[in-house]
């Protein structure tokens, strides 16, 4: 069984590697600390048995990795690990498709048997967690759909437009041509309905995670 386990935090990734190799899973891990680094893996490797993500991930804005990879690879069930386990995060992470929500902070043996049922077919777990009543918006589900349809180097591009990049910004980073990323940004804004960089902005803003802070302090 193959796994890629997907944070930049290395502890938590070698902490998490030596719990899934291990009895009873023994599974080959794979670690990525970026969307790029996951992309490329997925790419080279093909899609694992079985994800863990952590939502915060550079290169990614609130559920647009999870969204990506659920799009592309139905199949293949992911399992978000977060410190943000506020109920409506958990909530708008199933509905974005992930097969089940754990605690950074649950006990590996919890952590080993929500693997197991996951991997056994189990889905929508969220074990010592609650789960919100509002899931996620028709609004945020139809821009998931749109970045499930984009490749991982118009994934990239996407990102880097929302941290503010300009084209030729961009094309630096990813060492192409400007005219290269005009062209991805065509397509970019075609898939996600939009006309412009604001309105690609304001559509991917429909995946970001509130902090837990924020949630916290709402009425």
């Amino acid at each position: 069984m193959k796994c890629v386990i997907a944070d930049d935090h290395p502890l938590f990734r070698e902490a998490l590697s030596q719990l899934i190799g291990g009895d009873p899973l023994r599974a080959e891990v794979s670690h990525a600390d970026n969307v790029a680094s996951l992309h490329d893996l997925v790419e080279h490797e093909g899609a694992p048995d079985i994800l863990l993500l952590d939502l915060h991930m550079p290169g990614a804005t609130g559920f647009s990795a999870l969204s990506w990879f659920v799009g592309n690879y139905p199949d293949k069930p992911v399992v978000v690990i977060s410190a943000n386990t506020h109920p409506d995060t958990v909530r708008r992470a199933i509905d974005h498709g992930a097969a089940a929500f754990l605690s950074k902070s649950s006990p590996t043996d919890a952590i080993g048997d929500c693997l197991q049922r996951v991997l056994a077919g189990e889905r929508g777990l969220h074990p010592g967690l609650a789960a919100g009543d509002q899931g996620a918006s028709l609004q945020a589900l139809d821009v998931a759909e749109a970045l499930a349809s984009l490749t991982p180097q118009q994934f990239r591009v996407t990102s880097m437009l929302v941290e503010g990049l300009l084209n030729k910004q961009i094309a630096y980073e990813l060492n192409v041509k400007e005219a290269t990323i005009k062209a991805h940004m065509t397509e970019i804004f075609r898939k996600l309905g939009v006309q412009s960089r604001t309105q690609a902005v304001l559509a991917i803003g429909n995946l970001t995670v509130t902090p837990l802070e924020e949630l916290q302090r709402a009425p």
